[in-house]
């Protein structure tokens, strides 16, 4: 798994509870197109944060819990993205 677009997952989620929404908007951007020809696991994890970034923590903390049942390695990274799932 690269962790380019994982790393700007997290950053923009830093941002966003910073209140910083235009850096959190850029990072989601990369994220996003650094995961394009990544695995389905790394462009969850990318989706779980912008649901974060973009206030629709409900679904992000689902989707979170679902990802983290499918993929139990990455529990302490998605209790990063999305912490209400932790």
């Amino acid at each position: 798994m690269t962790h380019l677009a994982i790393e700007h997952a997290l950053l923009a989620v830093m941002a966003a509870h910073g209140g910083d929404d235009v850096t959190a908007a850029g990072h989601i951007a990369r994220a996003h197109q650094q995961s394009r020809s990544t695995a389905r696991r790394e462009r969850q994890v990318v989706e779980i944060a912008a649901l974060v970034v973009c206030g629709d923590r409900d679904r992000a903390v689902g989707l979170a819990l679902e990802h983290a049942a499918e993929f139990p390695d990455d529990a302490g990274l998605v209790a990063r993205v999305a912490p209400s799932a932790g």
